[in-house]
């Protein structure tokens, strides 16, 4: 952690300690304007004193429970301005801070002059805006240890890592988000401020009000709090990229392709082709391959990097929230399907595959994963080679905290209403003090969560280089991700077939390019600072660029070994020496339960990537005739000549079938 940041959390953690108890007041009215604290909370105040107005920058620095701030000497001169525009200060040399703006939060207090050109700030004067009441429970912009209202606690530092954007004043002004989801309630009180006028759409009722009509929990609503709640204006908490634009498309409330294509920026009636980042947090819980309709390949491929004026709209995917357990529909009902219940019986792996869902190994998509308040894999992250990056989850709000964030508005629909029969805690039930008419939820949680996330960071790096085209969005991210979880025991796996070890899960690699790269974590979580700080002088659309090159051949069915480890390799010579972005494997077998295969590819580096885990949900799917799409980011930065090779593994007996088909496509250059 940097020195100045730990600073930061430092004072964070006595200012909120003070809001808690202290009756929140507004700072007295000021003619000389806010006084900035820096980053490193220094501030450089204008003085009156005995009719001569000077200005200097007071550092901070801690003793114990004490607050000081000294005087840079060196910086100390007479200001220009009159005196009157500055703070008067009397013989006794206190400062009378009206107005402190940290990170967009103002507060006042008094500067005692202790000795030695430093001043200590009086506590008991300390006041603050009300600003959002609920800011200091979202652990996932500044987390503190906070348990937001659940029985368990967070680890420090486990969030964005957004305390030096948060000062700079990024709030994603400028920036069009749209909500992909069941609705979105524009009315909301702490979103309305940043609904786009007549820019959403109703696929229901054709209508620009997608508000969801039922009385259950609004996901959508949820999900764009997330995003983007309106920062400052007394009420809720705050959204991470809080002066972002939105709109709202319920096409889960309407699913057709025909749908899904116009609000993700195709041809029609509805107003998304000015759309920057698309949010997607939804998925199927399905136990086959998941294909794409034609008309969203083309979607992709063709339309989106024309959007955002020719450099490519951003769509940013939840990964599932399937590592456990699946809720499948069959009919009218719906059952929980669980690997640990079936046959092989594993917890350890990830039940649901990110990457059997051909959408989020899409190029275009960014997919996301999720952790929770502890800074380790939420427990129901679906993993995945296709995750580009992981961002705060959360857990259920029960024993661990859930993401704070809005909800359908009254107490009797939402996710936190008052006769709520089984509350997760006392906020979901209209709490006096901060939930009194349940417009809010503690317990919002799942990659539906990590996603808007992300987005509200993506809107920030866009809003500090607005030129960044998709592929400089991807490549900041991917350099700057934070290594989370570092050690991550539960993410190597080993298993026994028929009595061979066999590496089923692999944790944290590092490639050939240096990149850091883990199927629970993508390149690792969101560090917004970082991200940002390399977006401000990253040469926009500065890539060379790509190229896309296909390989393979034609070959006669391969047969799979039944139950064992050695498994079939097959290769594919690739002669072009480019430089990897993107890396998709088109594979097609015949097997008649491809819950007990597993699929891997290595690349000329020596760079090992599994695809699809052993004893995963998928079931059927994987024997289309010209194969289904699996991706990989673990190459991302490497070299692509050379011999690559695929392993098709069978990890339970009985079944057999063959490997049909091999083909490699690479993007990059």
């Amino acid at each position: 952690m940097k020195p100045h940041i730990f600073k930061v959390l430092l004072l964070f953690s006595v200012l909120f300690a003070l809001l808690i108890v202290t009756p929140f007041r507004s700072s007295a009215a000021c003619s000389t304007g806010c006084i900035l604290v820096n980053s490193d909370l220094s501030m450089t105040p204008c003085v009156e004193y005995q009719g001569v107005a000077y200005t200097f920058k007071l550092k901070f620095s801690q003793d114990g429970s004490d607050l000081l701030w000294k005087m840079d000497a060196s910086t100390f001169k007479q200001s220009q301005s009159g005196a009157a525009n500055c703070i008067p200060i009397g013989s006794d040399l206190a400062i009378k801070v009206c107005c402190a703006d940290l990170m967009n939060y103002t507060y006042s207090f008094t500067l005692n002059y202790v000795s030695d050109l430093t001043w200590k700030m009086d506590t008991t004067t300390f006041t603050g805006t009300p600003g959002d009441p609920l800011f200091p429970f979202q652990w996932h912009i500044r987390n503190t240890g906070q348990t937001t209202f659940s029985t368990g606690a967070g680890t420090p530092g486990e969030d964005l890592h957004m305390t030096q954007a948060m000062a700079s004043r990024l709030t994603g002004a400028g920036i069009i988000m749209a909500i992909l989801d069941e609705g979105l309630e524009i009315a909301h009180e702490d979103l309305k401020a940043n609904i786009i006028p007549n820019g959403s759409y109703n696929f229901l009722n054709g209508t620009t009000d997608p508000t969801y009509a039922k009385t259950s929990g609004d996901h959508g609503t949820s999900v764009a709090g997330i995003a983007a709640a309106v920062a400052m204006n007394g009420v809720g908490g705050r959204g991470v990229a809080p002066n972002a634009s939105l709109k709202g498309f319920n096409i889960l409330s309407a699913q057709t392709t025909e749908n899904f294509v116009m609000s993700m920026g195709g041809n029609g009636n509805v107003p998304s082709q000015n759309v920057d980042i698309f949010n997607m947090s939804y998925g199927d819980d399905v136990l086959y391959y998941n294909p794409l309709a034609d008309s969203l390949r083309n979607l992709f491929t063709n339309t989106s990097p024309t959007l955002r004026g020719g450099k490519g709209a951003i769509y940013v995917k939840s990964s599932g929230n399937g590592f456990q357990s699946m809720d499948i529909k069959a009919g009218q009902t719906t059952y929980t399907y669980r690997c640990t219940d079936q046959k092989y019986g594993r917890s350890d792996l990830t039940c649901q595959n990110a990457d059997a869902d051909e959408e989020q190994s899409r190029p275009e998509v960014i997919t996301v994963g999720a952790y929770n308040a502890n800074g380790v894999r939420a427990s129901y992250s679906t993993a995945g080679s296709n995750l580009w990056v992981c961002a705060p989850g959360g857990e259920s709000g029960v024993t661990a905290p859930g993401i704070l964030t809005t909800d359908a508005s009254g107490c009797n629909r939402g996710y936190s209403q008052k006769n709520l029969t089984d509350p997760a805690n006392s906020f979901e039930t209209g709490d006096v003090t901060y939930n009194p008419n349940c417009n809010y939820t503690s317990t919002f949680d799942g990659t539906s969560a990590a996603a808007p996330a992300a987005s509200g960071a993506i809107a920030l790096i866009l809003q500090a280089n607005p030129n960044l085209y998709r592929r400089d969005v991807k490549y900041i991210l991917a350099k700057t991700a934070r290594k989370i979880d570092p050690n991550s025991p539960g993410s190597l796996v080993t298993v026994s077939i028929n009595g061979s070890n066999y590496i089923a899960s692999q944790g944290w690699i590092t490639n050939a390019a240096g990149f850091n790269f883990n199927n629970w974590y993508g390149f690792g979580a969101i560090d917004v600072d970082a991200a940002v700080a390399l977006a401000k002088i990253y040469q926009a659309n500065s890539l060379p660029s790509l190229s896309d090159k296909t390989y393979g051949a034609t070959f006669d069915p391969v047969p799979i070994p039944d139950n064992s480890a050695a498994g079939v390799t097959k290769t594919i010579d690739a002669p072009d020496n480019m430089t990897i972005e993107n890396l998709i494997v088109m594979v097609a077998t015949d097997h008649p339960d491809t819950r007990e295969v597993g699929i891997e590819i290595t690349s000329p580096s020596g760079t090992r990537s599994i695809l699809l885990n052993l004893y995963s949900a998928v079931q059927t799917g994987l024997n289309a005739a010209n194969g289904v799409l699996f991706s990989s980011n673990a190459f991302f930065g490497e070299k692509s000549k050379g011999i690559w090779t695929l392993k098709v593994v069978d990890g339970w007996p009985g079944n057999t079938g063959s490997l049909e088909l091999f083909n490699l496509r690479i993007l990059g250059y």
